[in-house]
């Protein structure tokens, strides 16, 4: 006789899949909690939802394997051309790895790129992002050179088709790409904990988009200390402006 209890190998990555998100909506919460909430603090705290997203990432794919090899890999970058959205922590962690890792020779020529970009796309939407094509500054020799501290939305979607991805490149993200719908659903379960953290404790759930983020974040040393103080450092670079329709 049944209980109505849901089993089988999905059914258990459903279930490790809420449990990381609950999980990442306390840890996100804890570590902004008012008395103790530090720059130090957050990133650390965006470390581990990283390594926690990883975790589950491997946990659900050996559960459901997806039914081809995931084909991303270095030197592809057909995904990188799209508007990417994170939350400012996220956002806080890349900026403090580009502080740590880049030279300064590095992180001018990175600034430079940001600019450039941003004078073109700064509240562009979705659409017109694909239409334009153009490139993810982070990109260097057709890999990510953040890769290790990339934002969720980058781990959420892998591809199992190359080629593919590259004529939904050509098409102007037209063409669908083949996905792993339990990847993007572990990926994003650590998302949804991070937000509802995010908002447990009194921030805004709104995400930023990467570029404009990174414009601004760039030409603020005090950033994080500004966002933790509740300052909207980041409200330009969630301004939307919809194509007009033709």
């Amino acid at each position: 006789m049944s209980d109505g209890t849901a089993k089988g190998p999905a059914a258990e990555a459903a279930r490790l899949i809420g449990e990381a998100t609950l999980g990442q909506r306390q840890a996100t919460a804890e570590a902004l909690d008012t008395p103790k909430r530090t720059p130090a603090r957050v990133l650390d705290m965006m470390r581990h939802a990283l390594t926690r997203a990883e975790d589950i990432i491997h946990q659900v794919l050996d559960l459901v394997p997806p039914p081809q090899p995931i084909a991303c890999g270095a030197n592809c970058p057909w995904c990188c051309h799209v508007r990417l959205t994170a939350s400012p922590p996220e956002v806080l962690l890349v900026l403090d790895h580009i502080e740590k890792k880049f030279d300064d020779q590095q992180k001018a020529a990175l600034k430079r790129k940001v600019a450039n970009v941003d004078a073109f796309t700064r509240a562009r939407d979705g659409d017109a992002r694909a239409k334009m094509r153009l490139p993810c500054p982070l990109l260097k020799d057709g890999s990510c050179s953040v890769h290790h501290v990339r934002p969720l939305s980058c781990r959420a979607v892998v591809s199992v088709d190359v080629a593919a991805c590259r004529r939904s490149y050509e098409s102007r993200m037209q063409e669908p790409v083949p996905q792993h719908e339990m990847q993007l659903n572990a990926a994003n379960g650590v998302g949804y904990g991070l937000h509802a953290g995010l908002v447990d404790a009194g921030f805004g759930v709104e995400d930023v988009e990467m570029n404009a983020a990174l414009a601004i974040g760039l030409d603020e040393p005090d950033i994080a200390k500004r966002w933790l103080a509740g300052e909207p450092v980041f409200e330009p670079a969630t301004l939307v402006i919809p194509e007009p329709q033709e």
